[in-house]
């Protein structure tokens, strides 16, 4: 079930992704939909890249504030470094305690 529920999350952020690049560039370059589409496929596709490419079309072309933009495609790395950071302080209590 854990794993459904994440294929979905991350099926939807990257839906999102696609999206923002995609309204990103209609927005800057004022090409046509399909076209911008077409062009964000291979952007989106590169990791770090499509990320920025996210952020900047959420704030180009859906009018977003940059930090809310930050955090829609940002918060599963914030969420990994904190379950991250709970993991290791778990690890160094333990490590104490015995």
């Amino acid at each position: 079930m854990m794993q459904i529920a994440a294929f979905l999350v991350f099926l939807a952020m990257g839906v999102t992704n696609l999206l923002a690049v995609q309204a990103g560039l209609t927005a800057v370059l004022g090409v046509p939909v399909l076209i911008a589409l077409v062009v964000a496929v291979p952007v989106f596709y590169f990791r770090f890249v499509g990320s920025a490419a996210g952020i900047v079309g959420a704030i180009v072309g859906w009018q977003m504030s940059a930090p809310m933009a930050v955090l829609l495609f940002c918060w599963p790395v914030l969420v990994y470094g904190f379950l991250r950071g709970g993991a290791e302080a778990r690890t160094f209590l333990a490590r104490r305690a015995a």
